[in-house]
């Protein structure tokens, strides 16, 4: 029950959540599910994050966010991530900015893009590879190019805005290149 693995019977908010936590190296603690709602106990380097999946709704409203809410704060989560089938509500949105829950859109792909031939390999930057990487190129971070923090890959990864992507592809000509996009709102 503690698991994520398998594709068979889960719903597309889980199969986005699984993409999330291969991703973003988590560490699944325990899986509840009921009726609609799968909740994700997660853990990343001895932090706690909590993930709600809702399935089967066509609108995802603030119940909801404040339920995650509150078993977060009976967790003691640092991080919580909502994860809904359907629209979000204007108050959910908004609710969910200003408590600090972050949203995955249904619009995110329910599937591994990182498997795709042309997606080359992201990873953020740690801190000090970022230190490094503005003083070898005598750069500031807006200098680069940039990538939405709404975009799929950014989302996956758990880019926030100010992050710098570091991104590997192989070239016929070049052997490996590597380019660095720089995380806008």
């Amino acid at each position: 029950m503690g698991r994520m693995s398998g594709t068979l019977n889960r719903t597309e908010e889980e199969r986005r959540a699984a993409l999330l936590i291969k991703y973003r190296k988590l560490r699944v603690r325990r899986v509840e599910r009921e009726g609609d709602k799968t909740v994700i106990h997660l853990s990343k380097g001895g932090r706690k994050i909590l993930m709600m999946c809702i399935s089967n709704q066509e609108t995802v409203g603030v119940a909801y966010v404040r339920e995650l809410l509150s078993l977060g704060e009976g967790e003691g989560a640092e991080e919580l991530i909502l994860i809904g089938g359907g629209r979000y509500t204007y108050s959910a949105k908004k609710t969910a900015e200003e408590v600090g829950v972050e949203v995955i859109p249904p619009s995110l792909p329910a599937f591994d893009v990182f498997k795709h031939r042309l997606v080359p390999k992201h990873e953020i930057l740690s801190e000090e590879e970022r230190k490094a990487v503005l003083e070898k190129y005598h750069a500031e971070p807006y200098q680069f190019p940039w990538i939405k923090s709404d975009d799929p890959i950014a989302i996956i990864l758990g880019a926030r805005p100010g992050d710098i992507l570091k991104i590997t592809r192989k070239s016929p000509t070049a052997g490996t290149y590597i380019s660095y996009r720089y995380v806008v709102k």
